[in-house]
């Protein structure tokens, strides 16, 4: 594996085998695992456990393409439809990208044994803005269940 740097020129942002057009912009947060409070009389300190995992959650952005039907119009789609995505590709270069994870095995990051069937729910409607001195923004955020994997 080359620990080479990657300039965010080369990313990009597709459902299935369409590009998002007109975006600029994305970002993975990764999950996290609730903090539950085991604590009782007599501790000295503070005691925890781990409960449920968040996978985390997606957003990206760019210029507003009011004309792109087979991508941003496809992500207002699955808001309004409540559709489990499972083909939203990160890419951080001209083929390495980030994705829903879909095997048990190892690799991309993760262990062997984790989660197989994740999805992307976008769980707001994508917000628009327009300024005057710019070009029209659109963005869009959703919530992974289950893990995303480097491919």
């Amino acid at each position: 594996m080359s620990l080479e740097s990657k300039p965010g020129t080369l990313g990009k942002v597709t459902i299935g085998d369409h590009s998002i057009v007109g975006m600029g912009s994305w970002k993975i947060t990764g999950g996290a695992y609730e903090e539950l409070d085991d604590t009782e009389f007599g501790d000295e300190d503070s005691q925890g456990l781990r409960g449920l995992r968040s996978g985390g959650a997606v957003s990206f952005s760019g210029n507003y393409k009011a004309d792109d039907t087979t991508g941003q119009d496809a992500i207002r789609a699955a808001y309004w439809l409540k559709d489990d995505l499972t083909t939203l590709r990160f890419y951080i270069d001209s083929t390495s990208y980030y994705a829903t994870n879909d095997t048990t095995g190892a690799g991309g990051g993760l262990p062997e044994g984790c989660l197989a069937s994740s999805i992307i729910q976008i769980t707001k409607e994508p917000d628009i803005s327009l300024d005057m001195s710019g070009l029209a923004k659109i963005e869009f955020e959703g919530k992974v269940y289950g893990a995303m994997r480097l491919n």
